[in-house]
Order: C-alpha cells, then structure tokens, then sequence
C-alpha cells in the first residue's frame, strides 16, 4: 500500500472514531466520568490503536472528552453548574445570532425555517424511546435550530452556536424523556419559528431565550433529584418566571 493510501485509511478510520465516539458520549452509552480506555475502545469500535489515540485527542481539543496528565482520557461528568453555563452562554450567544440572521434576512432562509420545522414536527409525533426516533428527532431538531441562524453572516458564531446546541444535547439524551407531550414541544416549536419569521427582532431574541431556558430549568431539576434520590417533579412547560418567560 502507498503512502498516501496508508494516510488516507489512517484519517477515514480517525473520522469514524470521531464520529462513534462522539454518538456514544452524547446518547450516554459511554457513562458520565468514565475512563476510556484504549484496549476497550479498539475491541468496541473495531479501530486501530492510532487513529483512536488521534479521535481521542480532536474529541478533547473540542471538549468532549477530557485529557488529565499521566491518567488518559475520560469522559466529562455532568454537572448543574456546567449546564447552567453552557445555558447561560447559549442564551446570550444564539440570541445575537438571531439578531444577525434577521437582519439579513431572506426568502430562502424563511422557506428553509418553515420546511425544517414541518419535518421537525412530524419528528417529534414519531418519537419514542428507542434510539432509532431519538436519533431522528435529532437530526431534525438540530436542523431547524441551524436554520433559524442561517443568514447570520458570522461563521465563527454559527459554528460556535453548534456547540453549544451539541453540549446541550448530551444533557438532554442522558436524562432521557422528561415527560413534555408531543403537543407541548410542537407548540413551543411553532412558538419559535412565528417569533423569528416576524423579522421583531426583541421578540425573536427574547423567545429563543425563554426556549434554551426551558429544558435547562426541568434538565437541572432531574439532576437535582438524582441527586438527592427522589423523582423530579412533572415539568410545566408554560410556567412564566420572574426573569422571563422560558428558555431550552
């Protein structure tokens, strides 16, 4: 085999490291704080010792997984102040980028916000509990929240936006479903997208936040009584607070 195959197998067999490791982290199939360790990882995943060692070091740089000095690589451990972070971050960040999309607004940005929250709806009618539908409702909610910044002309921020949304996320698919119906989470949906396509822009920022706030108060409130060993109470998705109305 040439050189330039070798290299070529050697980046494809890293980016399918990235990738499984990444769905595994985010869906909890890799727990919370566990070690990675590599004799385990190259019998999982069916992937050679040096592109696993290279996927292990792209996930840390993009901080999914954590490198500490003369112990490896582990997975982060979830926390409440972390997600009130990454929360608090996402509210501020997305709801620039919503200003920006807005200003630069567009026919094809409304028409793409319009089909992706129709396939988004039918996403979440379909969901169950198998991984199957929560990955497909993924894929599809992550899609309406990329084209609802679509036109936001900052590439660094969009990009950052993801992140964000993929951090999130993690919590999201480690607790699983928190008991909001399937109407409720169309309706806030639908919420959202009137609130970007009337073009207002005070309207659209405020909604975004109240919807990034939503899943970051019922998420903490699970993990607070996981904590402490009890059932988290039933979320009541169109509960107004003092600072705001909702946020996700």
């Amino acid at each position: 085999m040439s050189p330039a195959s070798l290299i070529k197998e050697s980046t494809t067999a890293t980016a399918a490291a990235v990738k499984k490791l990444k769905q595994d982290i985010m869906s909890g199939a890799l727990a919370p704080d566990s070690q990675l360790k590599m004799r385990e990882l190259k019998s999982r995943y069916g992937i050679g010792a040096s592109p696993m060692r290279e996927a292990l070091a792209q996930l840390a740089a993009e901080g999914f997984v954590h490198q500490r000095a003369q112990k490896g690589f582990r997975v982060p451990p979830v926390s409440i102040e972390e997600l009130n972070d990454i929360t608090k971050t996402r509210q501020f960040v997305e709801g620039e980028a919503i200003r920006l999309a807005i200003q630069n607004a567009s026919v094809e940005w409304e028409e793409e916000i319009v089909a992706s929250y129709h396939v988004l709806e039918r996403a979440i009618i379909l969901m169950k509990n198998g991984e199957k539908e929560r990955d497909y409702f993924e894929e599809r909610h992550h899609r309406f929240h990329r084209a609802l910044i679509a036109t936001c002309p900052l590439e660094s921020m969009r990009n950052f936006c993801d992140e964000l949304y993929i951090r999130k996320t993690r919590y999201r698919r480690l607790l699983g479903g928190y008991g909001f119906t399937a109407k409720e989470v169309i309706a806030e949906h639908r919420e959202l997208m009137d609130a970007v396509l009337s073009r207002k822009i005070a309207r659209a920022q405020e909604t975004i936040r109240e919807h990034i706030a939503i899943t970051n108060d019922v998420i903490a409130e699970v993990l607070h009584a996981k904590e402490q060993g009890r059932l988290a109470p039933r979320p009541e998705r169109n509960k107004k607070k003092k600072t705001g109305r909702k946020a996700a």
